[in-house]
């Protein structure tokens, strides 16, 4: 196990109608108005923004708007939401949504106290050296935005979808119902679990032999994942497995797995599944069950043991050689996706055979990345073929 620092200062408030112990805090650091960020009909439907504006109204705090905000958020969204904190009455940013409407906040939270172009963030051109402070309420669990402190963003113009990190930008407070959760569709439910679920095996297979309790912790949370998506598809109003469901979500990714590993996780299935949601639109959750199995099985001749490992703990596969157990544990995770529904080619995502240089090609502008290997150009070009 390697020497680590972790610290994550996001105080979580979990469980059913919780909203209302959110004015408290606000009234406490002195928060006289907030610049509420969301996206569209989901956000009315689960009920949330009823509860966050009429919780706002009562407290006599301010808040305007910027909606609309899409899934694979824009650069656009971005500026515009900054040029209205700009504008003043503004102490605070209070998502409401999933991790769009989060990574959006974080983008704002920052730029709105620089001067250049928030771009710079994202180009490692700049460092956020000040934000205001974010309070959000969640209504779809996937990218752990709630309580990490990355904003992913995407720039048509730049054909880039990336990211960037600040410990300024970690919520404050978050607010997690997952009652807020019961009318996601069933496509929103399944790719948010992907994502969780991805966010797990970027660290377990890492290649990282040394941290074994951490791993342990990884498999627990995977069985999870797979025992209640399936639950929520038959009962999307099941509270306990939407519960565990936003619970595992919330552990994914808030850093807490990458403790004693040599490096925070592998992600480049992430930053390939980037490429996929940038160029084609693809749902970030349909991107990662698409890249995740091709990027593992491109890998798992030369690196069988993390995924045997994977097999044994997750899928029951004791049978055979490490080379064996982890051909077949790839199998085995393919199948969960195919039988959740989630997409598993390229061709599934309207990608065409003549696109996959053009993916190469945008994925390839951060080589090499991942830990487990070192992907060129060349590497990155040979999965998306087997993704296809």
């Amino acid at each position: 196990m390697q020497n680590f620092f972790w610290h994550n200062p996001t105080a979580v408030i979990f469980g059913q109608d919780t909203v209302k112990d959110l004015e408290a805090h606000l009234k406490a650091d002195g928060i006289k108005g907030v610049l509420l960020v969301y996206g569209g009909k989901g956000t009315f439907r689960s009920g949330a923004y009823a509860q966050v504006t009429d919780m706002l109204t009562k407290a006599g705090i301010a808040f305007p708007e910027v909606n609309d905000v899409k899934p694979n958020p824009l650069i656009g969204k971005v500026r515009e939401g900054i040029a209205r904190v700009k504008a003043g009455g503004i102490d605070a940013v209070l998502p409401v949504g999933g991790g769009s409407a989060f990574d959006t906040a974080k983008a704002i939270a920052a730029g709105a106290c620089y001067s250049g172009d928030v771009w710079d963030f994202f180009e490692g051109k700049a460092k956020p050296a000040k934000a205001l402070p974010i309070y959000g309420v969640l209504t779809a669990s996937a990218s752990s935005s709630e309580v990490n402190n990355i904003a992913v963003i995407s720039n048509p113009e730049r054909e880039s979808k990336t990211s960037f990190t600040s410990s300024l930008v970690y919520p404050k407070v978050s607010v997690i119902d997952p009652s807020f959760q019961f009318t996601l569709p069933e496509k929103q439910t399944v790719y948010g679990g992907v994502d969780i679920i991805a966010h797990i095996l970027e660290r377990v297979l890492d290649g990282d032999e040394g941290s074994e309790l951490i791993d342990e912790q990884c498999y627990a949370l995977i069985r999870t994942m797979m025992r209640v998506i399936p639950e929520l598809i038959d009962d999307p109003k099941n509270y306990d497995a939407r519960a565990e469901y936003a619970l595992s979500g919330m552990m994914a990714h808030n850093g807490f797995l990458s403790v004693g590993r040599e490096t925070r996780g592998d992600f480049s299935s992430h930053k390939m599944g980037h490429s996929v949601s940038m160029l084609f639109g693809a749902a970030h959750g349909a991107s990662l069950s698409v890249m995740m199995p091709a990027w593992a099985r491109y890998l798992c001749g030369d690196n069988p043991v993390p995924f045997a490992r994977l097999g044994e703990a997750v899928f029951d596969i004791y049978d055979g050689t490490d080379d064996e157990k982890a051909a077949d544990t790839i199998d085995a995770l393919e199948d969960f996706f195919k039988d959740i529904k989630a997409p598993t080619t390229l061709r599934e995502l309207g990608v065409k055979e003549g696109d996959l240089e053009r993916l190469a090609q945008n994925a390839a502008k951060s080589a090499p990345f991942g830990s487990l290997k070192k992907l060129e150009p060349e590497d990155i070009t040979e999965i998306y073929k087997l993704a296809y």
